[in-house]
Order: C-alpha cells, then sequence, then structure tokens
C-alpha cells in the first residue's frame, strides 16, 4: 500500500478521532459538575479519540485503498471501533464501578448497570466515531484517485508526467516525484513510461495506470 497515502491518512484520521472524542469527553465530564470532571473528559477523550482515529484511519489505507470510498471505509470503522470499544470496556478497573455506585453521579449511571451492558455501550460510542474517521477517510481518498485519474484525457505521447503514487509491484524502483515521457500508450488507462536521472542514465520504463501519474508538461506540438 503506498506509504504517502497512509502518511497522509493517519494524521487526519487522528485529528478527526481527538476533536469528536474530545467533544464528547467534554460533555460527559460537564454532567460532575466540576471543572476537573470536564478537563478530565477532555484529556481522556481526546488521547482515546486520537489512538482510535489514527488506527482506524490505517486501516481504512489498508481495506480501501483507493478505491474502496466511503462504504469500505464505514464498515471498516464500524467493526474496528466496536471491537476497540470492547476492549476498552473490558479493562476498565473494578474500583470504577465501584465508584460509579458510591458517588451516583450522573456521567457515571452508564457504569452502574450491568459490566456487560456498560461494555456495549462504550463499543457502540468507539463504533461511530471509528465509523466518522473511516468515512471521512475512504472518501476523501477515493475523491483523491478520482480527480487524479481523470488527468489521463490530457496525456498524449511523448508527454512529461509525475509519479504522485507508486504501485506495490514497483516499490523500490519507481519513487514519488520521478519523472518521465510516455513513449507508449497503451490505451485510454494505461501509459509506457521512460524515466531518465537528471544526469540523463537510464533509471526504469514501466507500464503505469494513469492513478499513479499527473501531466507534468506538455509537448508544444501536443498543445
Amino acid at each position: 500500500m503506498n506509504e504517502s497515502l497512509m502518511r497522509k491518512s493517519i494524521p487526519l484520521g487522528a485529528l478527526i478521532g481527538g476533536i469528536f472524542s474530545g467533544l464528547i469527553g467534554v460533555v460527559f465530564g460537564a454532567l460532575t459538575g466540576s471543572l476537573n470532571g470536564i478537563l478530565a473528559g477532555l484529556v481522556v477523550g481526546l488521547v482515546l479519540g486520537a489512538s482510535v482515529g489514527a488506527l482506524t484511519a490505517a486501516l481504512t489505507v489498508k481495506t480501501a485503498g483507493t478505491t474502496g470510498g466511503i462504504g469500505v471505509g464505514y464498515f471498516t470503522g464500524m467493526l474496528f471501533g466496536g471491537l476497540f470499544g470492547m476492549i476498552v470496556g473490558a479493562l476498565i478497573p473494578t474500583s470504577l464501578w465501584t465508584r460509579a455506585f458510591i458517588d451516583a453521579q450522573p456521567v457515571l449511571d452508564m457504569l452502574t448497570v450491568s459490566r456487560f451492558e456498560s461494555v456495549m455501550h462504550i463499543s457502540f460510542l468507539f463504533s461511530i466515531l471509528a465509523a466518522i474517521v473511516g468515512v471521512w477517510v475512504g472518501g476523501k481518498n477515493q475523491v483523491l484517485t478520482d480527480l487524479e485519474g481523470n488527468q489521463h484525457d490530457r496525456i498524449d505521447q511523448y508527454d512529461l508526467v509525475e509519479v504522485i503514487r507508486v504501485p506495490e509491484e514497483h516499490q523500490g524502483v519507481i519513487e514519488i516525484g520521478d519523472v518521465g515521457v510516455v513513449v507508449e500508450i497503451d490505451d485510454n488507462q494505461t501509459f509506457e513510461i521512460e524515466c531518465l536521472r537528471p544526469d540523463g542514465s537510464y533509471k526504469w520504463l514501466e507500464t503505469l495506470h494513469s492513478r499513479y501519474i499527473k501531466l507534468k508538461q506538455k509537448i508544444p506540438d501536443n498543445i
């Protein structure tokens, strides 16, 4: 999977997850009626949300890639978020359940029901959060691909093109940013490209799909 796409998606997922989870934490913390409760809810929400968001984004890149889109991102987030929530709920110490019964604070009401129900509630919240991240990341990656894939309509033979993504089978040979000349057009979506180093020496000759390249410069005769 393209490392560049992963590097862009993980921070985005962490940001989205942190924002939504942080807001939820503030709301729950406000129910305690204390500033410490609000701050604690914010910190816990940011940490858990950023963690879930980053992990969900990474999984979405793996499962949806650049073609799965919103649908795959949604199901990836729902499944992972639910599982992550179950793990978090199961790891809540017994002392917190005891405190929920003793303090009777509104924010802890969810914990005064059975442990199983509490874990399911937490799982549901994380499932929603991760689904939001999955939809956002999956949709964004697909839109970028669709826009860049349309570049092939303007590419002609002998035009200069730039590599924007590296196919998995060409990792280590082709690099993002490589510039090559289109020596042959196989069809409307694949191009045979020859890349030379700055000193003029040969680097590679490969056939690439339009989703992996963008037009760098047109040859005057093709304008």
